[in-house]
């Protein structure tokens, strides 16, 4: 009887115990079937933003498996273009790395602020890192050479190379200026611009001078032509057109494209081609190019200008690589802040700035961190 009573005892507390942990919800049997919502951040524009962009994509994913961060180039107008569509072409960020056009948005009073013009979305521009734009040749080739004897160029040296500008006009116009005598010194007058007009050395021989670089849809090409062109003329025609030569005077006209590795290529195969592009793009490269030390002189060759500097991240830092430093952008759709802020502030921390040295660039200042995280906050409050 006893042996009963316990067995009915046992199998009621068994019951109430299945009923109890049913009613507290037992988290050792039941399985969680939720799944965290995905996102998506959609960013395109500038090749040269490209490789940060990439970089903070890359790690913001890893660290957060439900954000997926896709990067596009498409150069500097396609960013403004994109950031600032209501259609399915539109993206969250927008790269540049140029400032806005007249054309394309409309800057608020606060300097950082843009209203664009085709659509009602605004966008906040973000400086995320500082570039050295780096002109390059063929490692060992006939222009390195030639660009090693000298000492490096001038940017009058430069203009003369890549404008299409007849020797007379740079000579001589208004907007001219130049010193022929010390900028193409060895000059033979045959109308074609060639690495032995630029110095008597052997290592100077008298081929033709290939130049390349980026699109006019990229912001390195905006950013170059108003570097090294008439500083009145190359981005409105006004007082007069200068730009890069693409005439009869040259058999290969201008070769350019948006995509550095287009650049990379052609210059990398051709022993007397020069072009340009972002120090991140030469530092990637630097086996098969080399990178040419700039004299900053608008008006004589770099053997009377002296003090020529090569683009390093030391240099373009101090501010002693100059005119050919810049800042690169991301411009941020201000609808969008709660999709991206996470990611913008994981690209200004610590860990975001030192893919930013890792990639090529300079990373920004303490101060300018401290800028652009202001700028955050009051852009998404």
């Amino acid at each position: 009887m006893m042996k009963k009573n316990m067995m009915s005892i046992l199998v009621i507390l068994t019951l109430l115990g299945a009923v109890f942990a049913g009613c507290t919800g037992d988290q050792d049997t039941t399985t969680d079937t939720t799944t965290d919502e995905s996102y998506v951040i959609n960013i395109a524009g500038s090749s040269t933003v490209y490789p940060v962009a990439s970089a903070w994509a890359q790690a913001y994913s890893a660290a957060n498996a439900n954000y997926d961060v896709v990067v596009a180039g498409g150069g500097s107008g396609a960013g403004a273009s994109k950031v600032c569509s209501t259609d399915t072409d539109g993206v969250n960020i927008g790269d540049m790395s140029r400032e806005w056009k007249d054309s394309e948005a409309t800057a608020a009073s606060d300097g950082y602020t843009y209203e664009c013009l085709n659509s009602d979305i605004t966008v906040t521009q973000l400086t995320v890192a500082v570039d050295g734009l780096s002109v390059i040749v063929k490692k060992d080739g006939t222009a390195d050479q030639c660009l090693t004897a000298m000492g490096g160029i001038s940017m009058a040296q430069l203009r003369w190379v890549y404008s299409n500008w007849s020797e007379d006009n740079l000579a001589n116009h208004e907007e001219g200026g130049l010193d022929m005598a010390s900028v193409t010194p060895n000059n033979d007058n045959d109308g074609v611009r060639e690495w032995s007009d630029l110095d008597s050395s052997g290592a100077c021989v008298s081929e033709e001078i290939n130049i390349w670089g980026a699109d006019d849809a990229s912001g390195t090409y905006e950013f170059f032509g108003e570097q090294v062109f008439c500083k009145d003329c190359f981005a409105d025609g006004e007082p007069v057109a200068e730009t890069f030569d693409n005439t009869d005077r040259r058999t290969n006209g201008y070769q350019n494209s948006a995509e550095d590795n287009v650049v990379v290529n052609g210059v990398s195969t051709d022993d007397n081609a020069i072009g340009y592009f972002g120090y991140s793009y030469y530092e990637e490269n630097a086996n098969v190019l080399n990178s040419v030390p700039i004299a900053n002189n608008d008006t004589h060759g770099v053997q009377d200008a002296g003090g020529a500097v090569e683009p390093t991240t030391a240099t373009v830092a101090s501010g002693e690589y100059t005119p050919l430093t810049r800042n690169i952008y991301m411009n941020v759709n201000n609808a969008d802040w709660d999709l991206v802020k996470g990611f913008i502030e994981y690209g200004l921390s610590s860990a975001g700035q030192d893919h930013v040295a890792d990639v090529g660039y300079v990373s920004l200042t303490s101060a300018q961190v401290t800028e652009m995280t202001n700028r955050v906050e009051t852009a998404s409050a």
